[in-house]
Parts: C-alpha cells; sequence; structure tokens
C-alpha cells in the first residue's frame, strides 16, 4: 500500500509518546507505505479538538479520551475508538518542597507504600488546616491521572470537596506551576516528575505502577468514521506502532531513543533516560515504569476500559442511562489489534485480563502458548465492579 496523501498524527511532549517517534525515526511507517508528519500539541484539550474536528488523522491519545468524546464528556460528542494501547504506566504523583519536608517531618518517606504515603498527607492536613484546601493538577478531568489522583486522596480519607482542589495543566507546564507556588502537588506523565526532581523544584512520591499496576495509559485514537472509512491505512498504522513497541522494549533500544525522545519533546536527555529505566530520583527503582510491547501491553483491554468508565462514575462524569459495557465495547476494539498483530505479537483468547487479581508476574493462556504477564494488583486491592 502506498498512500499519497500525508497523515498528520498528534502528540504531548511526554516519554510514553516514544512509539509515535520511534516509528517515524525508524522508517516503520514509511515501511507499511505511508507518509506521516507528526505533530505537536501543546495540551491535551488542543490535542482532542484537532482529532475530533479533523486536523489530526489519528494521536498519541489519554486511555479514557476516546470514551468521553465518544459519550461527550468534556468534549463535542463525536466517537472515537482504539485499536492499540501505545503504553502502560508513566505516571508520579509530585508534591513540592515544602509539602515533601512536611511528609518527612511526620515520618513518610518515598520508600513508603501508597496508603502509608496517604495516611501521612492526611495527618499534615488534619494537624494544620491552614495548608487546607491543598492544590494538585492534572492533565485533563478525563485521564488516568485524574482518577488515580482521586482514587489516592480517596485511600488517604481526605473529602475530595472540602479538603483538594484539582485543576489542570498541561504537562510541560507542570514543573514550572510548582516552582511558582501556583500548586501543591501534580499528577503527570513522565518525563515531568523526573524533571522536578532534577531541578529540585519537587519530590515524586507515587508510581502510577504502584497504584494501578499495568493499566493502559496511552492509545492511538482516531474518529469512528475514519477507521470505517479507511481500514487499510489504520492498520499499517497498527503495524508501524506494533513494531515500534516490541522494539522499545529493549533496553538498549530504549537508551537509544532517549536522545531522539528527549529532542523532539524539548526535555534534557538525562530526564527521558531516567524515566525510561524507571529510574526516578529519590523513588525506590520501578520494575515497569513504562511498557510498551511485554504484557500484551498494546492490546486494547475492554476489562481496563470498564476500569476507567468506573472512575468516571465515581467522578460524576459518566452519563445516566448510558451502558457502559456498550460504550466500551465500541470504543475498545480488540478486533483491529487482532487484525494488525496476526502472527506478529501475542493474542489472547478473550477479555480477561485480570485486572487486579495478580500481585505478582503471572501466565495468560493464549491460543498457542501461556503469555507471560506482569502483576496486575491496585494498591487498595479494590476489584473492579464491571465485568464480562
Amino acid at each position: 500500500m502506498k498512500v499519497d496523501t500525508e497523515l498528520s498524527l498528534g502528540y504531548v511532549a511526554l516519554v510514553d509518546s516514544a512509539p509515535l517517534l520511534v516509528a517515524h525515526e525508524l522508517g516503520l511507517f514509511a515501511r507499511e507505505g505511508l507518509q506521516v508528519r507528526l505533530q505537536r500539541e501543546p495540551s491535551w484539550a488542543s490535542l482532542r479538538d484537532h482529532l475530533l474536528f479533523g486536523d489530526l488523522v489519528a494521536a498519541h491519545s489519554l486511555a479514557p479520551l476516546p470514551m468521553a468524546a465518544t459519550i461527550g464528556v468534556a468534549s463535542p460528542k463525536i466517537p472515537v475508538v482504539t485499536g492499540m494501547v501505545l503504553s502502560l504506566n508513566g505516571n508520579t504523583i509530585t508534591v513540592s518542597k515544602r509539602l515533601y519536608e512536611e511528609l518527612l517531618l511526620v515520618g513518610a518517606t518515598t520508600q513508603d507504600t501508597p496508603m502509608a504515603l496517604g495516611e501521612a498527607l492526611h495527618s499534615i492536613a488534619h494537624s494544620n488546616p491552614a495548608v487546607l484546601p491543598l492544590r494538585f493538577a492534572v492533565v485533563s478531568p478525563v485521564s488516568n491521572h485524574h482518577y488515580q489522583l482521586r482514587h489516592w486522596l480517596r485511600a488517604a480519607r481526605l473529602d475530595l470537596a472540602r479538603d483538594v482542589v484539582i485543576g489542570v495543566v498541561p504537562p510541560q507546564y507542570m514543573v514550572d506551576a510548582l516552582r511558582n507556588d501556583e500548586i501543591d502537588a501534580f499528577c503527570v506523565g513522565e518525563p515531568w516528575g523526573t524533571q522536578a526532581a532534577m531541578e529540585g523544584v519537587g519530590q515524586p512520591i507515587v508510581s502510577s505502577y504502584s497504584l494501578w499496576n499495568n493499566v493502559m495509559e496511552k492509545v492511538l485514537a482516531v474518529r469512528e468514521d475514519w477507521a470505517v472509512r479507511e481500514p487499510e491505512m489504520h492498520q499499517a498504522l497498527l503495524r508501524a506502532l506494533l513494531a515500534a513497541g516490541r522494539w522499545l522494549d529493549s533496553e538498549p533500544n530504549r537508551q537509544r531513543a532517549a536522545a531522539w525522545i528527549a529532542k523532539t519533546i524539548e526535555v534534557p536527555k538525562p530526564a527521558v533516560a531516567a524515566a525510561l529505566r524507571g529510574a526516578i530520583p529519590g523513588m525506590p527503582q520501578l520494575p515497569d515504569g513504562h511498557v510498551f510491547f511485554r504484557y500484551l501491553a498494546q492490546y486494547p483491554w475492554q476489562e481496563h476500559g470498564l476500569w476507567l468508565a468506573e472512575q468516571m462514575q465515581i467522578a460524576g462524569q459518566w452519563p445516566t442511562g448510558i451502558a457502559p459495557q456498550s460504550i466500551v465495547q465500541r470504543v475498545y476494539r480488540g478486533d483491529l489489534y487482532r487484525q494488525a498483530a496476526a502472527m506478529a505479537a501475542p493474542i489472547p483468547i478473550n477479555e480477561q485480563s485480570g485486572l487486579g487479581l495478580h500481585p505478582e508476574p503471572w501466565k495468560l493462556t493464549g491460543p498457542t502458548r501461556d503469555i507471560p504477564m506482569g502483576p496486575t494488583e491496585i494498591f487498595d486491592r479494590k476489584q473492579p465492579r464491571n465485568t464480562f
């Protein structure tokens, strides 16, 4: 297949845009006959709007964004689908130097569990009401970042209506917002937590991996009508990104890619390289800071989509009268992945990913062989409500 028209693909300045950047740098799009132009967007709202109104053909996307667009939450109501996950994990909750010093004073450290750190934050907040409300920032109201942060704060017994304020700041402005005392903490994708630590502005204390092990984080989003109209082009995009994800899960390749990513997103290479290694300054080494291919990472699990729909319900975002299962089945398209993967990548036998069930590595039964999987534990051991 040879495509004469240039395809515009959007991304936001984050380490987990790596599959798009690598596919472009290595010529994987060209190998599939695609002419691609990468377009960096200043915010998730900008990327969403450019995708929905046709300026972008496809985009590096927050995992809940296609579902939110399809039902019209925080966006125009335009159906969007995903046939591929681009990454798992990769977010951190980072606090200001002042707030971290207060955590240290009550005996908390970055070696503690999310539950222990949450209890320490609760202690600070309720022993000194003058610090309230705590000012947090996330990248979008419909993002893993927002739902992970809310989940953690609820577990810490903080009143989300009284004790905290959660605002929206684009990823690349988070460090400056912390530096300028506009916020007390943020939850954002890497490399911004690492960059805050390297600049001495803040300290990452909780990773998204420690909250929700190996839940889909970013996906490739396309409008549903484009996917129907251009199935061959869509499959070519998926095949190129499958290859990019596989390439990225080799450690030597990741470090080679660090220079490309750093240049493209305009962040110092040491921050990108550390994030790709899971070596967040001041925190325990992460076994799975970013996952691009292993653990069947690129499959768009409907079980994960249902978990995110549940978080939207808890946040009061889900419209009444709409069944989550019907939207999740429409948006998270394992059939598109299966077609693109064919013999090139693992394929599951059903939609059961083991979400919330496995504190240790395990094996998923596949059509021809077992597939090695990573932990799937949720930090407070909460089990998903919505299942098939």
